[in-house]
């Protein structure tokens, strides 16, 4: 799996809930270094926040949906807003969560997933 996330302490704290649910977890400081991993096929899902410098999340979101169709990308933000909720998944993420969620939600989103891959 990996967290997308431009927060450090969001990508670190976020990093602990998703291994104490029995995940591994890469942690990636933007939308670009994650877009550069060569290995993202290997992936279970991305957490990718929504508001981030240069490539967005919705923008990232857009750009995993036809580069890797089957990638899940789990839309996060601390603002939300329906509008943004729905744009988001128009543009192809598979579930939209608000910050701060907790581990049961987190793990009842991944679980929803077909795939069950340790990454």
């Amino acid at each position: 799996m990996a967290i997308v996330d431009d927060d450090a302490f969001i990508r670190a704290a976020l990093a602990r809930l998703v291994r104490s649910i029995g995940y591994e977890a890469l942690l990636f400081d933007g939308a670009a270094p994650l877009l550069s991993y060569t290995a993202l096929d290997g992936l279970f899902c991305v957490l990718a926040d929504l508001q981030m410098p240069r490539i967005s999340g919705i923008e990232l979101i857009q750009i995993l949906a036809i580069r890797h169709p089957a990638l899940p990308v789990v839309a996060m933000t601390a603002y939300p807003r329906d509008a943004t909720r729905l744009r988001a998944l128009e543009s192809g993420a598979a579930a939209y969560l608000t910050k701060p969620f907790d581990a049961d939600l987190l793990e009842n989103c991944l679980l929803g997933f077909s795939s069950h891959r340790n990454l």
